[in-house]
């Protein structure tokens, strides 16, 4: 089942989250010049699996990155509102409530008919 994951008031933060029974931290940064988050993963020892990611509003941000270690189902910017937006999620976007992290499990995507289970191929309807 879908959850959100917890963002906190900080530029720069590793979220310790359980996703599809594997725990992985999932690293925000602010990046005040370009004034973006940008998001990265990492597995249980640190180690990182992907980095580089700019957190855009409704969009599947795992989405290119489909290797064996990686999580198995989908992190999505998703605004509470439910409108399409566009553009940057502000510095206090998960904050002030406008925006969730919401990690979509592998289940989900299946129940969704996003999912192809041959090679781990997605084609979303989010």
């Amino acid at each position: 089942m879908a959850f959100v994951l917890e963002v906190s008031d900080l530029n720069s933060q590793a979220i310790e989250a359980v996703l599809d029974d594997v725990l992985f931290y999932i690293v925000l940064d602010w990046n005040a010049s370009g004034e973006y988050w940008g998001m990265a993963i990492r597995n249980s020892a640190y180690a990182i699996l992907i980095d580089g990611i700019a957190v855009v509003p409704n969009y599947p941000l795992l989405y290119q990155f489909r290797y064996e270690d990686t999580p198995a189902g989908s992190i999505v910017a998703a605004p509470v509102s439910g409108k399409m937006t566009n553009g940057n999620i502000p510095r206090d976007g998960f904050v002030s409530g406008k925006y969730q992290l919401v990690y979509y499990t592998e289940q989900d995507l299946i129940d969704m008919g996003a999912l192809e289970t041959f090679g781990r191929t997605y084609a979303y309807a989010i």
